[in-house]
């Protein structure tokens, strides 16, 4: 979907970038704030408005505004006036916010899976072991509460995100009441006493009683009785693959072509085209400094730039799995980390409402807290002391019997989409944001601290706080699960002032690329920053018995690559494709091509954990079986693109939730932007002939859209198109339902 631009001037002389979303929309892509407005057809009025609407980022010139369009008699739906820094609408990597949502109808819902000859008795597979089974039914009757139909780890007290192993669905009793062990990062800020929501409820209209069940899932694929890799499997019989601590890396915006940049890809070929090139030194001289761009990623991908001066911190063939073709969940961030911590789908409506509901899967953390429950219920028999005792007396493998502790640390503001709310439902033990750390008694305050956007500082700002939590968990031997999240890479593209910023575009075509330039050099910043992790890990002595995954939480567009900058809206698959890395100097190194989606993170790091022998006997038991639990297959087997007829499809929510669905196979390289209002169109793209969306397929109905994809690209692909839009539509129903969810609209 493309737009048209209009430029305004402030006062001050920096220039206005307004764009027009189509025919009654307008968006202001520039510092904290801005709208998305409705109004008539009157555009030349509207252009008028929207450039005085943005002369000034203050409060009340923004009430002036609404004043003003009323006085216009235009038909702009809703209008909310901003405060300085209006993180609750503020949704994506572009910081505009939409004052209101423009109504319209919604297009139809299905609710029931609408291919049931995928469903056959003769399809229907037999529980084996821990496998549940598959033998879906096309009405509800299967999706309750596990009730006394339930493993025995899962008899006794329980977090409570494992609801449906909680409720009994024949008793009366069914609100929960989430208790969390949240604890601030005082002991190493020096900040007083923070507020938490240590006492949450599930906040939806009724109780819950409609539960996620693998057995009754009609799309899941498993592929947990498929052998894990071979490289794999020849590893673990060489040698151990300790996995006593994990860090998990949220990289913002982070691009699968930025991790790292390869010298054979559309970007390079772009920075080479805005570069006077001559001769063979002046290539080499940008090759030098593109090879000083990404060169952690590299190390830790395994996957050479091509430009020299490559480094690898670990032993030939070693060093952990990485993929190309992982798309993420959602291009809303809040709801990404929902995906990858949790193995689920988020909820697709707008913002984040799942801040007030406990997810329908257990996410990593709870599975942590619940393996200390279970280690601090059993200390007697185990060691006649506490859970965490190092004495080998009964164990020979003590350091199994340690507890988890559950750390959450970004350098930037946990007040925007509701994040300290989010991670303390999550089930995070421990915080530490840019309140923490800006306030004078903070332990490593200093009067230098600056930030590099609205949100907050950079990186380095949380080095000596997420090392004191490091330390710290290891004084109190205890096994470390440390999320960190990385936000240089967030819009405005702000370093530090003493960041030496190179211009990859050169000095006479920058002005063009301005945007994605900062970018490239917020990306450098972060992945030397990825650097300094790495070394406190290996300062701490734990490098190799850490598992490091680094995900990121979503694309980021440009107009080199799209008509649209930023993720709001924006179908394009550039806000899709995402690095993931499994990194471990013991585990082999594997590159692979899988096209899939980051709802496996959550069982594929239980599976790493059960291989690698890293967990005691009842974790074992227990990993094992939530292991059939998720909806995702495994990264470390032989990924199934399809079994029986089914195809394993990708879902992701576009920014903000609740308009489009990205839809998604990894059996086809097809991909359908389905519209879930009258607002947006349809779209259709071959990633196998258009691996940049160069020349989608639109449509404002699913049978324009249908004879076009028919002509162009053929009969299957017409099948499927169709097929794909009444799977999603399915699917959006079912998340609503599994999260509990009211949709007023409906």
């Amino acid at each position: 979907m493309g737009c048209s631009q209009v430029r305004g001037r402030q006062s001050a002389g920096n220039e206005l970038d307004i764009e027009r979303t189509g025919p009654y929309g307008y968006r202001y892509n520039g510092d904290c704030s801005g709208f998305l407005a409705y109004g008539s057809r009157d555009l030349e009025s509207h252009d008028r408005l929207a450039m005085f609407a943005l002369q000034s980022r203050r409060r009340q010139d923004f009430r002036r505004v609404t004043g003003a369009l009323r006085s216009e008699k235009s038909s702009v739906e809703q209008i909310s006036s901003l405060d300085a820094f209006p993180y609750n609408h503020m949704t994506g990597a572009l910081p505009f916010t939409m004052l209101g949502e423009h109504p319209s109808a919604r297009r139809m819902t299905i609710k029931t899976f609408p291919l049931p000859e995928l469903l056959a008795e003769g399809y229907r597979e037999p529980a084996n072991g821990h496998y549940k089974g598959w033998a879906p039914t096309l009405d509800d009757s299967g999706n309750t509460a596990y009730g006394n139909n339930k493993p025995a780890w899962a008899r006794g007290p329980l977090p409570a995100a494992f609801e449906r192993w909680i409720v009994n669905p024949d008793s009366n009793t069914t609100e929960i009441i989430l208790e969390t062990s949240n604890s601030t990062v005082q002991d190493v800020s020096k900040r007083g006493t923070k507020e938490s929501h240590s006492k949450s409820q599930n906040k939806t209209a009724e109780p819950r009683h409609y539960f996620y069940n693998p057995v009754q899932d009609p799309m899941r694929i498993s592929n947990l009785d498929l052998e894990p890799l071979g490289p794999l499997q020849e590893a673990l019989k060489d040698h151990a693959i300790p996995i006593n601590h994990i860090v998990f890396v949220f990289l913002e915006s982070a691009r699968k072509d930025l991790f790292p940049l390869k010298n054979d890809s559309r970007l390079y070929n772009q920075i080479r085209e805005a570069n006077d090139i001559y001769d063979e030194e002046d290539e080499a001289d940008l090759h030098d400094k593109l090879s000083q761009l990404t060169p952690v990623a590299e190390m830790l991908t395994g996957e050479q730039s091509g430009f020299g001066n490559s480094i690898n911190s670990t032993d030939a063939g070693l060093g952990g799995l990485s993929f190309d073709g992982i798309l993420s969940g959602s291009s809303l961030s809040a709801k990404s980390r929902l995906v990858n911590y949790c193995g689920l789908g988020p909820l697709p409506v707008d913002f984040m409402h799942e801040n007030d509901i406990i997810p329908y899967q257990p996410c990593l953390m709870h599975i942590m807290d619940l393996f200390n429950q279970r280690k601090n219920s059993s200390a007697p028999a185990n060691s006649s002391g506490s859970g965490n005792s190092t004495d080998s007396g009964n164990s020979t493998n003590s350091h199994l019997e340690r507890e988890w502790q559950t750390i959450y640390a970004q350098s930037v503001t946990g007040d925007f989409q509701g994040q300290t709310r989010l991670m303390d439902l999550l089930g995070f033990n421990q915080t530490l944001y840019s309140e923490d750390i800006d306030v004078e008694d903070a332990k490593y305050f200093h009067e230098e601290m600056e930030k590099v956007n609205y949100f907050g500082y950079a990186e380095t700002e949380a080095r000596p706080y997420i090392k004191d939590m490091i330390d710290e968990t290891l004084r109190q031997n205890k096994r470390l699960f440390l999320s960190h999240f990385t936000s240089t890479t967030h819009h405005p593209w702000g370093t530090p002032q003493g960041w030496h910023r190179e211009k990859y575009f050169g000095s006479v075509h920058r002005s063009q690329h301005e945007l994605l330039d900062d970018f490239l050099n917020a990306n450098r910043f972060v992945d030397t920053w990825l650097g300094d992790l790495m070394d406190m890990l290996g300062e701490a002595g734990i490098a190799n018995e850490t598992l490091t995954v680094f995900v990121g939480d979503h694309g980021q567009a440009f107009k080199e690559d799209c008509p649209v900058t930023g993720t709001y809206h924006n179908p394009h698959i550039t806000n899709f494709r995402v690095p993931l890395v499994f990194h471990h100097p013991l585990l082999p190194r594997m590159h692979l091509n899988v096209n899939g989606s980051t709802v496996s993170i959550l069982p594929t790091i239980l599976d790493l954990l059960v291989n690698t022998n890293s967990l005691n006997a009842d974790d074992t038991e227990i990993a094992l079986d939530l292991m059939n639990e998720y909806e995702g297959q495994s990264l470390i087997r032989p990924y199934r693109t399809s079994h029986n007829g089914r195809e394993a499809w990708n879902m992701g929510v576009i920014n903000a939730g609740g308009s489009m669905l990205s839809v998604g196979s990894a059996a086809v390289p097809w991909r359908l932007n389905l519209p879930l209002n009258n607002d947006f169109e349809y779209r259709f793209t071959d990633l196998s002939t258009d691996p940049y969306e160069l020349e989608p397929v639109t449509g404002w109905t699913m049978s324009a859209l249908a004879a076009e994809v028919h002509s162009k690209h053929g009969p299957e692909a017409f099948d499927w198109v169709q097929k794909a839009e009444k799977v999603g539509l399915w699917w959006v129903a079912e998340r609503k339902k599994l999260w509990n969810y009211s949709d007023p609209d409906e």
